[in-house]
């Protein structure tokens, strides 16, 4: 046995329980990071496994992974942990096995390391609550009728966004941008109202936006990801809610100042 095969992140495998295997499929949303096929198939009435949970640093490497693989970072404290393993659909596993090269243990170990941080940024926004109240901002948008959006559509230069938001991040701040333009001032006037006749305290919902914000941003740096983070964080806490509209109530206090820094 050679010298890094004994090393004591090496160790003998063991069996993956069923709540952890869940663990691995919850991980990746259902979905091969890889591929992007979905990992599980149903047959009459049983939903059959289309997936195994994959070594990303292998439990038994060969001398030529061993080489290939040499002084590359790794996850967890040794090969057994959660933190090395991920759930891949069977083609994709049975590839990386076989191709175990320099540049696909990389591009794994970076999927990983994104799922980690969501998983921990997801976590730590879930015991932050969410005035239930909003759900009704949140329900108005999917009531609003064309008319009255082209009515409140918001004509301006978006210098507050592009004060915030890079141009790196081209895709988010159009988003964010259409967003803000077609429905702001829909938005505004629906917590005005709301705050007026009492069915909701603006400045505790605004409060509770900043701090899931500054959670994410103690995980994450990439501004595509936190906006995507607190987006399903809204949604989980708005049950029946649409995507859409949980962007556009998100890219509403990007605007009013909640989430996202001024540009140093």
């Amino acid at each position: 046995m050679s010298e890094e095969q004994s090393e004591p992140y090496l160790i003998s495998r063991t069996a993956i329980t069923e709540n952890v295997d869940n663990a691995h499929l919850l991980e990746v949303e259902g979905s091969c990071p890889l591929c992007n096929s979905y990992l599980l198939m149903q047959k009459g009435k049983r939903m059959n496994k289309k997936y195994q949970i994959a070594h990303i640093y292998p439990n038994s490497p060969l001398p030529a992974e061993i080489k290939e693989l040499h002084g590359l970072e790794r996850l967890g404290n040794n090969c057994e942990d959660f933190e090395n393993k991920i759930a891949l659909c069977k083609d994709c596993h049975g590839y990386y096995d076989d191709h175990k090269t320099k540049e696909e243990y990389l591009k794994l170990i970076s999927i990983k390391k994104k799922l980690l941080k969501a998983a921990k940024v997801k976590i730590s926004i879930s015991h932050q609550d969410l005035e239930e109240e909003i759900v009704l901002v949140i329900n108005s948008l999917s009531d609003i009728d064309f008319s009255t959006l082209q009515r409140m559509k918001l004509e301006y230069q978006a210098l507050r966004i592009s004060s915030k938001i890079e141009d790196t991040y081209f895709m988010l701040k159009m988003k964010i941008e259409t967003n803000v333009c077609m429905y702001y001032n829909f938005i505004k006037e629906t917590f005005q109202n709301l705050d007026q006749s009492k069915q909701i305290n603006f400045e505790l919902v605004a409060s509770e936006i900043r701090i899931s914000f500054l959670r994410c941003e103690q995980e994450m740096e990439n501004k595509s990801e936190i906006f995507e983070a607190l987006v399903k964080w809204m949604k989980s806490k708005s049950v029946n809610s649409t995507n859409e509209a949980c962007e556009a109530v998100i890219s509403y206090f990007v605007q009013s100042c909640e989430v996202f820094h001024e540009i140093a």
